[in-house]
């Protein structure tokens, strides 16, 4: 059960980063650069420390998610937003030393804390964007990563937690995106 529910978030990555590539390309959605580098460390060595503490199934959407926030980050270099802040360097930076306490204690623990506190930043200049204007998003996207990464949850191996903060907290994070969305539309 674990496997199919592990599958069953793998086809959501693809089926909610699909519309949001489309968008790209259409100029409906323009990424914040930074964000989606910071994704890209973030998700990427978050993946080695659910992996290593046996998520199983459960790290198979961060694993797949790694794969395609790389290309998102590479066309966001083009066609996103370059509305860099400070605290944006200040993120990437951060997630990019994130890897030395994994190094250091030989355990993904600390790293993996850290680097959700990163990612959970990484939505900032996002959501920045978004209030500014909200149809820079793609709403569909955010609704299906919040119910894969509730869903994953439901796919974890061994629960800890390296393997349980994670999707926890981008499913509160793709949540807070979408409402953000959701109310500029109740608005008009």
């Amino acid at each position: 059960m674990k496997e199919f529910i592990g599958l069953v978030t793998v086809i959501l990555v693809f089926v909610s980063i699909i519309p949001y590539i489309i968008d790209i390309f259409r100029n409906k959605t323009k990424p914040h650069m930074f964000t989606w580098m910071i994704w890209t460390l973030t998700t990427s060595l978050t993946f080695f420390g659910q992996w290593q503490k046996g998520a199983g199934a459960g790290s198979w959407t961060t694993a797949t998610a790694g794969l395609l926030v790389v290309f998102i980050a590479l066309i966001s270099i083009k066609k996103g937003s370059k509305d860099i802040a400070k605290f944006d360097v200040i993120m990437l930076v951060a997630a990019l030393l994130a890897i030395f306490p994994w190094m250091l204690t030989k355990d993904p623990t600390l790293s993996v804390v850290i680097l959700t506190a990163i990612d959970v930043s990484g939505f900032f200049p996002t959501i920045r964007k978004t209030i500014k204007n909200p149809e820079s998003e793609t709403f569909i996207s955010y609704v299906i990563n919040a119910i894969r990464h509730s869903l994953s949850i439901f796919a974890i191996a061994n629960y800890n937690l390296v393997t349980y903060i994670y999707p926890a907290c981008l499913a509160v994070m793709n949540i807070i995106v979408l409402s953000i969305i959701l109310k500029s539309r109740f608005k008009k």
